[in-house]
């Protein structure tokens, strides 16, 4: 499967519908503002991922890792016809801010500078 990121604003956020026993959806629409036009992308996030999008809202920046899904179907007229999906994988809050699923609300670290190295010379401190 191939995987895609999507980087935009979320449109809307839908309910998890409960489509049988055994599966649920939820819909995301995320604004990508590329090209002349923004194209307004839907994904779906199913199972228990459905609680991936709690705490989002409409308006907020995310970034989206989602996999590229596509299906045959043949109708009872013959004809053949072919669909293509966006399964959400991994949601998080573009900039800074980190996702409320993804770490536990917490804002993760920095990534290391040319400060935090050590410095370099011939001296090993290692034991062995």
């Amino acid at each position: 499967m191939a995987q895609v990121t999507i980087t935009g604003t979320i449109k809307v956020v839908g309910k998890t519908q409960d489509v049988s026993d055994k599966f649920r959806k939820r819909e995301l629409v995320v604004t990508e503002p590329s090209g002349q036009r923004p194209q307004h992308i839907p994904v779906e996030f199913t199972q228990d991922r459905c609680g991936l999008l709690d705490g989002y809202n409409p308006g907020d920046e995310v970034t989206v890792s989602c996999y590229v899904n596509g299906r045959e179907w043949a109708g009872r007229d013959g004809v053949t016809k072919y669909f293509l999906s966006l399964s959400g994988n991994r949601i998080e809050r573009s900039g800074n801010a980190a996702s409320p699923s993804s770490n536990g609300g917490y804002q993760s670290a920095p990534p290391p500078s040319a400060a935090d190295m050590p410095p370099a010379g011939d001296e090993d401190d290692l034991p062995f």
